[in-house]
């Protein structure tokens, strides 16, 4: 899913620079609404490419540590 917002907001991106410059290249009338539509076109795919990214792979050593009870025979005192 976030590979869709990649590729809008990789399409916005051209096509506002376009409309700004001609808005009929985009198909727009004028400027005033090429802005706007392109412009909230490329904010809001650009948080959603936040949103639904992977979530980063945690460190093994961590998630076993993590699932592992230690007895309390096997804790050791803290260090002084």
């Amino acid at each position: 899913m976030s590979s869709l917002f990649v590729l809008t907001f990789m399409f916005s991106m051209p096509a506002f620079c376009l409309g700004m410059v001609n808005p009929q290249w985009v198909g727009m009338g004028d400027r005033k609404l090429s802005f706007a539509f392109y412009g909230v076109l490329m904010a809001v795919s650009f948080v959603l490419v936040g949103v639904t990214a992977p979530k980063p792979p945690q460190p093994v050593a961590s998630a076993l540590l993590a699932s592992i009870e230690w007895p309390e025979s096997m804790v050791s005192e803290p260090l002084r």
